[in-house]
């Protein structure tokens, strides 16, 4: 249980990195956060995007979100770890205007339900090709953030047919890497919380979020392809 618990933690350790990343085009010069404390502090989570089309499909036993916007060649975005399709607002506007954006909330993030299975990443990914298929969608790019980024590497592997290109932003490979004093960064600890109210405020379930990181199985996948 101590490894899985690991490879949870790794995939959650990069949304410290990837948070500014995402939520970056939210911060201006007016912005509480200053320019050159960016990465000191927790950006705001961008508001949604109005001109997002929400919707839910019945995939794999559960209801998955999902919104969409633009026309043209399909991109899917995949949020990180505890997160929701909130924090793509900003890279919404602007790959709208040249493709069919797709946000996704994860299974058992923001406004997505889950079942009784224990989360792992080849799920989360069979989850968005079922969402192709109800989208009748072949092939689609994908970008992905830390959880999602991994999500996308999976989708890679086990399903190459539906996917065109990946962009993936701090994803994990490896639990090595994980410092086992970060969760007492106070970065961290802030999004955790602020995750935990979001999903409080969002979801469906009246489970809490910290069922996601505390008393559910953590994200296994396969842990030797992950380890590859």
């Amino acid at each position: 249980m101590k490894r899985k618990n690991t490879l949870f933690l790794a995939g959650l350790l990069c949304v410290m990195g990837t948070l500014g990343a995402s939520a970056a085009w939210s911060v201006t010069p007016q912005s509480p956060i200053a320019w050159g404390e960016r990465w000191k502090n927790l950006p705001p989570t961008p508001a949604p995007v109005a001109a997002l089309k929400p919707a839910y499909a019945s995939v794999n036993g559960i209801q998955l979100y999902y919104a969409t916007t633009g026309e043209g060649t399909p991109v899917v975005l995949l949020h990180g770890g505890l997160a929701n399709s909130d924090y793509w607002g900003q890279q919404v506007a602007a790959l709208a205007k040249h493709h069919k954006v797709i946000v996704v909330d994860s299974r058992g993030h923001g406004r997505s339900t889950r079942d009784e299975r224990p989360y792992s990443y080849d799920l989360m990914s069979d989850d968005v090709v079922a969402l192709l298929d109800h989208l009748s969608i072949k092939k689609a790019d994908i970008v992905g953030w830390s959880d999602g980024g991994i999500i996308g590497i999976d989708l890679a592997i086990r399903h190459p047919t539906r996917v065109n290109r990946i962009f993936s932003f701090a994803p994990n490979t490896k639990t090595s890497g994980v410092k086992p004093d970060t969760e007492k960064n106070p970065v961290f600890a802030s999004y955790i919380e602020r995750a935990g109210n979001e999903y409080r405020k969002l979801s469906k379930n009246a489970r809490p979020v910290r069922c996601l990181c505390r008393t559910d199985k953590p994200y296994v996948g396969h842990t030797a392809q992950l380890e590859r």
